[in-house]
């Protein structure tokens, strides 16, 4: 038997999906760099393979009455590396996917800085810009996207390959669309030009993103889910006591009272153009009180 007939043997009985092929692929590498590793400090084929396979026979052995997403985790709890294990073809396509971005952006400036006595900020200049990159970082942005909506990470579950599909085509249209609206406006065509490059490829691409969103199931991992739950909770149990409300109800009302006041007094010294920014401030020193408070309750 070799190791794959072994892995396939840990998994006799289930149904055979993508998602537990992938997770099948990973447990065979896995398992091949363990015999890898055996081999070098000495031990014959027959031996590391044995070793290796025991190994993950024990951890089969906890979970024969499991689910087959319980006997992922039970797996990943003993062979960790598993759990941030990125196969090659994948970091691969970030490269890939990285080098497009700069090939865009090299050819965006060699485009913009064509020609004799070329002014830098024309629209023209910039369209030729924009165009010139939008190729190249359309096809970076549905790469992007659809690597990282299919990887797992330590704390969440990838989506299907079908799913990260369709996230890559809306954020693709919604990027095409937004660069094809400033192409268009630096042309300087007509407003209903520019607004035109909603309909085919903004709007398609929000409608297909709210929809995956709404029907998105939680893909937190159990002990991410329980941290989630637990600090919600917390967070409720403090924001329901009464004085706790009060106080922070105070501080708000202290902020705001002073922030409009600072607005009015700016608005007349300097004018109202800049003097909107201590809303910015404000903000900010609210949810700094609001972080305080939270760390003093739980702790």
């Amino acid at each position: 038997m070799n190791a794959k007939e072994f892995i396939d043997s840990l998994f006799k009985g289930y149904e055979e999906t993508p998602a537990l092929a992938d997770f099948k692929e990973e447990l065979l590498t896995n398992m091949n760099a363990k015999i890898e590793n055996f081999i070098r400090k000495g031990m014959d084929m027959d031996t590391a393979f044995a070793k290796a396979s025991a190994e993950l026979g024990d951890v089969s052995s906890l979970a024969d009455e499991m689910s087959l997403k319980k006997r992922k985790e039970v797996f990943e709890e003993v062979y960790m590396d598993i759990k941030m294990y990125m196969p090659a073809k994948r970091v691969a396509g970030y490269v890939v996917f990285g080098t497009l971005v700069l090939w865009g952006i090299t050819s965006a400036l060699i485009a913009l800085f064509s020609g004799k006595n070329v002014d830098f900020l024309s629209g023209k200049s910039l369209a030729r810009f924009f165009g010139a990159m939008m190729p190249f970082l359309t096809a970076a942005v549905v790469g992007f996207t659809w690597l990282g909506v299919t990887q797992e990470t330590a704390s969440m579950n990838p989506v299907s390959k079908k799913r990260g599909t369709w996230y890559a085509i809306a954020a693709g249209l919604i990027f095409f669309g937004l660069l094809s609206m400033l192409i268009t406006y630096f042309k300087m065509k007509p407003v209903k030009s520019i607004i035109g490059e909603i309909i085919p490829f903004i709007l398609p691409g929000i409608g297909i993103l709210t929809f995956l969103i709404l029907t998105e199931k939680d893909r937190l991992k159990p002990w991410a889910k329980n941290f989630r739950d637990k600090t919600v909770a917390r967070e409720m149990a403090m924001w329901n006591d009464p004085a706790v409300a009060v106080r922070f109800g105070l501080f708000s009302g202290a902020i705001w009272m002073f922030a409009i006041g600072i607005f009015v007094l700016l608005g007349f010294l300097i004018g109202f153009k800049f003097s909107w920014l201590i809303f910015i401030f404000a903000t900010a020193f609210q949810l700094l009180v609001q972080g305080v408070m939270s760390k003093r309750s739980n702790s």
